[in-house]
């Protein structure tokens, strides 16, 4: 029986205007977004190879002695662009595309009675790049707001706006409308149980839109792969399997919602106002509204605190170990006490400028996931942030970045310290000229930093709004079938 009832209302919904409408709608949309997105890949792709190739080649005239290598490291550390960037943007453009692994060279100036000497800086991570400073976003937020200013057209836009706007246009009527024709009272006047019913039109619903979606999906994936610019491996298509199954069930949540409303009212011109006011919260206000809260909740230093912070820190530092150096660096084997304690310095410094910074950005980091954690209030925002993970996009994909840059920076520092060992003619005091082999160091055995995509840190980061996702189906799946087995027909 519940297929004759699944036959009936999805004829229903495939003859209607509305099925034609919003599938060709769908169908446009998923077009120019295959279109654009290789577009955009192939310049992504380009601009990624000539910096790391700069990179590397400024690497390479680094490596004439140990020292210099110390000191100017191995340059920028760039993020490689995602393959299905198409699926959610996760505002890519407006995130930091690499971190500064360079040295300002600023010097420090050590004075002893009638002795004095420069101490240079040495080379360290450096986030946001070009700036030693990590208040950038208070500075020109017109320029590095995480939010664009206009709408990218990717899989995660079609899904969390328009899909979740057909499952309440294809439902807004399912029970109050066939109340006020008196159908619904002779279909269950029959031998036919309420939650064969619900269970039919859900049913309905939802072949409805996801026939529409997966034909856009199949065209989408179609125009990128025929176009070869980007090449797809099992792990994308794993990905790809995960995002169109948490659109699925995105879209199975406002159907649900959409028959509980309707099964509440008698009306559908009440059935459909609610619906879209719910809609309009829920989708549109919820996730700006409570974004902009959450950022409140969780505040962080400000730029004048942490320059406060960090020239305190700095200058305390400076103070204690220029108190304990009475003479300047010399260049003996073995290292004297001032060339040991100005290399301690200088690495001391540059752990110390690390610390600072990623003190500072965990602090933004936490802001931003209080605010991601209010916003999960609504399931929009969360198939939004299952996208961007899945997809190897948006802050999981940026913090898996900035995580493979920090592990980057301690395999250098120590080749760096393994080659410095491996010079007898070395005081083995890294940091200063004086304390730091001279010798040429080999560019082939120099490590060389290559962002990865990794799946598992990527399905990590996703794993809780699936798991929210399929939450709020089965509280909507239960509600609803409680409610329509206890409303009254009449």
């Amino acid at each position: 029986m519940i297929f004759h009832i699944v036959k009936r209302e999805l004829y229903d919904h495939l003859s209607s205007l509305r099925f034609a409408l919003t599938a060709l709608l769908i169908l446009i949309l998923m077009i120019v977004n295959a279109v654009t997105s290789v577009g955009d890949y192939k310049q992504q792709v380009n601009r990624y190879g000539r910096r790391v190739r700069a990179s590397h080649d400024r690497l390479k005239t680094q490596c004439d002695n140990l020292y210099r290598l110390v000191q100017r490291g191995p340059g920028d550390l760039h993020k490689k662009p995602s393959r299905l960037a198409f699926c959610a943007d996760g505002g890519e453009a407006h995130l930091f595309g690499r971190v500064n692994g360079g040295s300002a060279s600023r010097t420090r100036d050590w004075r002893h009675e009638d002795a004095s000497y420069e101490f240079r800086e040495i080379w360290r991570l450096a986030y946001p790049p070009h700036l030693d400073l990590m208040f950038i976003a208070e500075q020109i937020p017109a320029e590095r707001s995480i939010m664009p200013a206009y709408i990218k057209i990717d899989w995660g836009f079609v899904t969390a706006v328009l899909l979740s706007f057909m499952g309440i246009l294809f439902t807004f009527d399912s029970i109050s409308g066939e109340q006020e024709r008196g159908t619904l009272r002779l279909m269950l006047a029959n031998s036919i149980s309420r939650n064969t019913v619900i269970c039919g039109k859900f049913l309905a619903a939802f072949f409805s839109i996801a026939i529409p979606f997966l034909i856009g999906v199949i065209v989408s994936l179609s125009i990128i792969y025929l176009s070869e610019a980007v090449q797809f491996n099992g792990s994308h298509w794993m990905r790809l399997g995960a995002i169109v199954c948490v659109a699925l069930i995105y879209t199975s949540i406002f159907i649900l919602l959409g028959l509980l409303i309707s099964s509440r009212v008698k009306e559908s011109s009440t059935s459909l106002a609610i619906l879209l006011l719910i809609w309009t919260v829920w989708v549109v206000l919820m996730p700006n509204a409570l974004g902009s809260l959450g950022t409140r909740l969780q505040p962080r230093p400000t730029a004048k605190e942490f320059m406060a912070q960090a020239r305190d820190s700095r200058e305390d530092l400076q103070t204690r170990y220029f108190a304990r150096i009475k003479e300047s660096p010399k260049r003996e084997v073995p290292a004297t006490i001032a060339t040991a304690l100005g290399a301690e310095y200088i690495n001391k410094d540059a752990e110390l400028r690390d610390r600072l910074h990623a003190g500072y950005l965990s602090a933004e980091i936490r802001q931003i996931q209080t605010a991601r954690s209010l916003t999960r209030i609504s399931p929009a925002a969360i198939v939004q942030y299952a996208f961007e993970a899945l997809a190897g996009t948006g802050l999981p994909r940026h913090l898996d970045f900035i995580s493979q840059t920090r592990q980057y920076a301690k395999q250098f520092r120590q080749f760096l310290i393994d080659t410095d060992r491996a010079d007898p003619e070395s005081p083995h005091a890294v940091g200063i000229p004086e304390g730091t082999s001279q010798k040429p160091v080999n560019f082939d055995a120099v490590p060389k930093f290559e962002d990865r995509h990794r799946f598992s840190a990527d399905f990590n980061a996703a794993i809780m709004d699936m798991l929210l996702l399929i939450l709020f189906f089965l509280v909507l799946f239960v509600g609803t079938f409680l409610s329509f087995l206890h409303t009254e027909i009449g």
